[in-house]
C-alpha cells in the first residue's frame, strides 16, 4: 500500500506545488492585451478587427500590413505616430482564440475564473511533461527530479499568470503530446499514435508558433533516440515536416507574420541577424539554465561576458555526460536548438518554455547519474560537483522563489505605468475628447487607455493620443498658438523596448514628417540611431482649446504652456506649466 500511495501522489506533488505558486496569477485580472481581445470578441467597438483570413476574432492580428488601417489606428492612438505604415504583425492562432472566446462570452467580467481557465491549462502541461519523462527516462527518480525542476522553472509564471499569453501554455501542452505519440508510435509501430501525433502538432501549430518546437526537438529524437541506421532515421519524421510545410504555406497565404518589427530579426541582413541570434541565445540559455530572468538581466550592461564564462564552465562540465549518455545528448540537443526560433524576438523569460521541458530532464539525468561516469571520478569531479550544486539551486530555490512573482509580474508592472493612468484619465465628454499624452511612461500604452476605462464601465475618450515615451527627462516649449517642441535628449522612444512598430533599418530623417489624429509632426533632430530626438506638434488650433496632458505619476492632469516658455518634464514631474 505505501509503494502504491507512493507512485500514485508523490509525481504530483510537483504539479500541485507549482500550481499553489502560480495561484496568485488569479489577481492579475486583464492585463494590456487582453482588453484588444475582450473588446473584440465582445463586439465592442472599439476597434475594428484586422484581416484574419483564417481565424476566429482576429485576437492576435494586431496590425495586417493595411497602410489605411494602421493610419486609423494612429489616429485613435491604438499605436503611436512613428509606427511604419505598412507594418505587420500578425499570428494564426485560432485554438488559443477559441479558448479565450470561452472566457469573454461565458465570463466576460470575472477574470478569476479566466485565470482559473489558464491555470487548468498549466496543469495539464505539467501533467503530460511527467508522463513525458517516464517514457523516454528509465530511472524513476531522475524522472521525480525532472519533473520538478520543470514544474518549478520560473519560466512558466508569466505564460500561466498572463491570459494574453495562454498560447504559450497550449502549444507547449501539444509540443509534449506530440512527442509521447511519436515515441509510442516507434516503440510500439501501431499507426494511431502516428496520427494521434500528427493531430497534437497541428492543433500546436495552430496555438501559437512556439510549437514549431515541436518539429525540433523530433529531430533531435530522430538523431539520437531512433533506432533505424543512418539517414533512413530523418524518414520518421517526414510527416510532421510535410505537415509544418503545409502550415508554413498556409500562414503565408493568409497573410501571417511579422514584417517591418524592430523586435523580429531579418533574415535577409545575415551578418546582423546571426550575430544578434548568438547574442540572445546566450542571454536565453543563461536565464534557463541559472534561474536569471533575461529581462532583469538586460539592466546589466556589462553581463554577456559574465554569461558566455560560466555557460562555458557549464558546458565543460556537461560535455563527457552527454557524449556518454544518449538520452542526455537528445535533451541537451533538443534545448539547444528550441532556442532558436525563439531568438527571433528580444530575450524574455517567457519564451523558454520549450527549452525549459528539455533543460529540465538533463540537468536531472546529470544531477542523478553523473557519478556513473569515469570522467568524473577522476579530472572532472572539481567542476561537475559544484556546477550540479549551482544547477540544484537555481532550480530548487531561484526558480521557485521566481516563480509567483513572474505570475503575477504583468500585473505589478502595469499598475503604475498603465492602469493607474487609465482610470484616473479626464474624460468629460465621452466619445468626443481627444486626449493628448505629452509623456506616458510607454508610448504603447495609450493605445488601451480606452479599453480599460470601456471594460470597467468609464466614459472613453475619442482619442487618447501619445507623443513620446516619458521615462526620461523632456524639454517641451510652447513655441506658437498651435505648436509644442518636444526635445528628447534619448530618443521620442527607446528603439529596443518600444521598437516593436518600427524596425531600425527605417530611421528617421530631419524634416520628416507625419500626420495624425489632425497634428503634424515634423522630426527637427535625430539621434545616431535614426530616432527622432526634437519633434514640432503642430496642432491646428490653439492649444488652448486641446486637452495636452503630462502623467504626473499615474495622474494625468492638463499642462498649461505659455509661448516661449521652456519647460523641463520628468518621471517625477508634477507640474506642467
Amino acid at each position: 500500500m505505501t509503494q502504491s500511495f507512493y507512485s500514485r501522489w508523490v509525481p504530483q506533488l510537483p504539479i500541485v506545488v507549482a500550481i499553489l505558486l502560480t495561484l496568485p496569477s488569479v489577481w492579475v485580472g486583464l492585463q494590456l492585451d487582453d482588453y484588444f481581445h475582450w473588446a473584440l470578441v465582445t463586439h465592442n467597438e472599439l476597434v475594428s478587427a484586422g484581416k484574419d483570413l483564417g481565424g476566429l476574432f482576429g485576437l492576435f492580428t494586431f496590425l495586417d500590413g493595411d497602410v489605411k488601417r494602421t493610419q486609423f489606428l494612429m489616429d485613435q492612438g491604438m499605436v503611436p505616430w512613428w509606427t511604419l505604415p505598412d507594418i505587420k504583425y500578425a499570428f494564426w492562432r485560432p485554438v488559443s482564440e477559441l479558448t479565450h472566446a470561452i472566457d469573454y462570452s461565458l465570463w466576460p467580467k470575472r477574470p478569476v475564473l479566466m485565470h482559473l481557465h489558464s491555470l487548468f491549462y498549466f496543469g495539464l502541461v505539467l501533467f503530460v511533461a511527467h508522463r513525458l519523462f517516464k517514457l523516454l527516462i528509465v530511472d524513476s527518480s531522475t524522472v521525480v527530479l525532472a519533473t520538478w525542476l520543470f514544474a518549478l522553472s520560473y519560466t512558466h509564471g508569466l505564460p500561466a499568470g498572463w491570459l494574453a499569453n495562454r498560447n504559450a501554455l497550449l502549444a507547449t501542452l501539444f509540443v509534449i503530446l506530440t512527442l509521447y505519440c511519436h515515441h509510442r508510435w516507434r516503440d510500439q509501430a501501431q499507426s494511431k499514435w502516428l496520427v494521434g501525433g500528427l493531430i497534437a502538432f497541428a492543433l500546436g501549430l495552430l496555438s501559437g508558433e512556439l510549437a514549431v518546437s515541436a518539429g525540433l526537438i523530433l529531430f533531435s529524437y530522430a538523431l539520437f533516440l531512433e533506432n533505424k541506421p543512418g539517414i533512413t532515421r530523418l524518414l520518421t519524421i517526414a510527416p510532421y515536416a510535410a505537415l509544418g510545410l503545409v502550415w508554413i504555406i498556409l500562414r503565408a497565404m493568409m497573410g501571417y507574420g511579422a514584417k517591418g518589427s524592430g523586435h523580429y530579426i531579418d533574415p535577409t541582413d545575415f551578418g546582423s541577424a546571426i550575430s544578434t541570434v548568438l547574442g540572445r541565445a546566450v542571454e536565453l540559455l543563461f536565464g534557463q539554465f541559472f534561474s536569471a530572468p533575461p529581462e532583469i538581466m538586460t539592466l546589466f550592461p556589462g553581463r554577456l561576458p559574465v554569461e558566455i564564462i560560466l555557460l562555458a564552465l557549464l558546458v565543460v562540465a556537461l560535455v563527457p555526460f552527454i557524449l556518454h549518455n544518449k538520452t542526455a545528448r537528445f535533451w541537451a540537443f533538443a534545448a539547444l536548438i528550441c532556442v532558436l526560433p525563439v531568438c527571433a524576438t528580444i530575450p524574455h523569460s517567457r519564451l523558454l518554455f520549450c527549452v525549459s521541458l528539455a533543460a529540465a530532464p538533463l540537468v536531472a539525468l546529470f544531477v542523478t547519474q553523473r557519478k556513473s561516469l569515469t570522467a568524473y571520478q577522476s579530472g572532472l569531479r572539481f567542476l561537475a560537483t559544484p556546477v550540479s550544486a549551482v544547477l540544484l539551486l537555481a532550480g530548487f530555490v531561484l526558480s521557485p522563489l521566481l516563480l509567483p512573482f513572474e505570475s503575477v509580474s504583468i500585473r505589478l508592472a502595469m499598475d503604475s505605468s498603465v492602469n493607474k493612468g487609465a482610470l484616473n484619465l479626464p474624460v468629460e465628454n465621452a466619445g468626443v475628447d481627444r486626449v493628448f499624452l505629452i509623456n506616458p511612461p510607454m508610448s504603447s500604452i495609450a493605445g488601451y487607455m480606452n479599453g480599460i476605462r470601456s471594460y470597467h464601465g468609464l466614459p472613453v475618450a475619442e482619442a487618447v493620443v501619445p507623443l513620446v515615451s516619458g521615462l526620461q527627462t523632456l524639454q517641451v516649449e510652447r513655441v506658437s498658438e498651435t505648436a509644442i517642441e518636444v526635445s528628447a535628449p534619448k530618443g521620442a522612444y527607446n528603439e529596443v523596448q518600444e521598437g516593436l512598430l518600427r524596425a531600425p533599418s527605417n530611421r528617421f530623417v530631419e524634416n520628416d514628417q507625419v500626420s495624425f489624429s489632425g497634428i503634424q509632426a515634423t522630426v527637427k533632430a535625430v539621434n545616431e540611431l535614426g530616432v527622432p530626438s526634437v519633434v514640432l506638434f503642430d496642432f491646428g488650433v490653439t492649444l488652448d482649446s486641446v486637452k495636452l496632458l503630462h502623467w504626473n505619476k499615474g495622474n494625468p492632469e492638463a499642462c498649461s504652456l505659455k509661448i516661449a516658455k521652456r519647460i523641463e518634464l520628468s518621471p517625477k514631474s508634477e507640474h506642467c506649466d
